[in-house]
């Protein structure tokens, strides 16, 4: 049975293995999907991905950051997915991310969301890690996949 601190402990064991990864600065990089989910499927659910590559010292761990990334919202007349561009930082210290965008609607969105590590798996192609948004800012659900190429 997994208790809240053995799941703290994963997470923080998690975040420590990004920061590994990037903060040497000689690895390719690291990709990024996030999806969320709330009530309206056509309006403020999303799938957003990229690259968060961008990496700051500072604390334990510094951040990471996403540069030219987009997220697509399906239409409900089933059509093409509206895009539009998502700004994500995780604080690799805390846990948390924090996000930016303006959905099609022009409804802008600041939430903060903290990450709760679920799943490694290694790959030829790159070690993969899946964090679900614990608590959130906001009324959606989040889910965060890291990829370490």
């Amino acid at each position: 049975m997994t208790t809240e601190q053995s799941e703290k402990r994963d997470t923080e064991h998690a975040l420590t293995q990004v920061f590994d990864y990037i903060s040497p600065g000689t690895n390719e990089g690291i990709s990024f999907s996030l999806s969320r989910i709330t009530e309206d499927l056509f309006v403020d659910s999303f799938l957003a991905g990229g690259d968060i590559s961008l990496f700051t010292p500072s604390g334990q761990r510094g951040t990471i950051r996403s540069q030219s990334s987009n997220g697509d919202v399906l239409s409900s007349s089933g059509g093409a997915p509206a895009q539009f561009p998502v700004s994500l930082q995780v604080d690799l210290n805390t846990g948390t991310a924090s996000g930016n965008w303006t959905l099609p609607d022009g409804t802008g969105q600041a939430p903060s969301f903290d990450l709760q590590h679920v799943k490694t798996v290694s790959r030829p192609s790159g070690t993969l890690l899946l964090f679900a948004g614990e608590t959130t800012s906001d009324n959606g659900l989040y889910s965060l996949a890291l990829l370490l190429i």
